[in-house]
This record gives C-alpha cells, sequence and structure tokens, in this order.
C-alpha cells in the first residue's frame, strides 16, 4: 500500500496548528543560521549531519516526510536538499516546550500508517 503526497499533506497540514507550535521572526533566523552552519561543516568534514533532537527513526521519518510534502523536481531540490530536517532539528533542540508535540505528532504519524498500511511511515512508499 503507498500512501499519496495529497494524503501525508492532509495527515500533517493540521499537526502544528493543532500542536500550538509558533515560532518568532528571531527563533527561524536563528535556527536558520544553525543548521547552515552545521550542514556546511558536516560537508566539509565529509559526514551526515548527526541530529541533536530526533532520535533515528524520528529523523528517518521526518527526512522522507519533508520530501513528501517538497520532492526534488526538474527545476528545483526537495526539502532535504534545502536543509529542512536540518532546521526541524534545530528549532526542536531550541524549544524544549515543543518536543513533546513533536515527538507525539510523529507518533501519531505511525499509528495512522499502522493502522492504515500495518506499516511505519518509513516503510511507506510515496506515490511519485
Amino acid at each position: 500500500m503507498t500512501i499519496s503526497r495529497r494524503d501525508a499533506l492532509k495527515a500533517i497540514g493540521a499537526v502544528p496548528a493543532a500542536a500550538g507550535l509558533t515560532w518568532s521572526s528571531a527563533d527561524v533566523a536563528h535556527a536558520q543560521e544553525q543548521a547552515t552552519r552545521s550542514r556546511r561543516a558536516a560537508r566539509a568534514a565529509k559526514t551526515v549531519y548527526a541530529p541533536k533532537f530526533f532520535t533515528a527513526h524520528e529523523w528517518e521519518t521526518v527526512r522522507l516526510l519533508v520530501d513528501v510534502i517538497i520532492p526534488r523536481d526538474d527545476r528545483s531540490g526537495s526539502a532535504t536538499d534545502a536543509g529542512v530536517p536540518e532546521f526541524m532539528d534545530f528549532m526542536m533542540a531550541d524549544h524544549p516546550q515543543w518536543q513533546y508535540r513533536m515527538r507525539g505528532g510523529l507518533r501519531w504519524l505511525d499509528i495512522e500508517c499502522r493502522r492504515r498500511f500495518d506499516k511505519a511511515f518509513t516503510d511507506c512508499t510515496p506515490e511519485q
């Protein structure tokens, strides 16, 4: 069974609002700066970025999810190419008050995929 981009967007679209996640422009700028710096450092060291907040499974889920929402196409790169997962990781690491909600949302996504497709989100194949 596959999960479509439309279904993924519907499922995840309401999560930030429902979770009460709101960010100031200073929060966003700080996380963007940290994510950019960390991505460059990892690239220079020829390593991969090591998440500060997300567990290995959450990291895999986030990377897949953002690319389902914003996939690579002929004109531009994907959300992962743009550093969205790293940005999210820094937003969560810097704001402990949101961590429970983020983890809960990712858990909910897995639970819902298991209920519907008998697989974790990362084991569902997005329709292209």
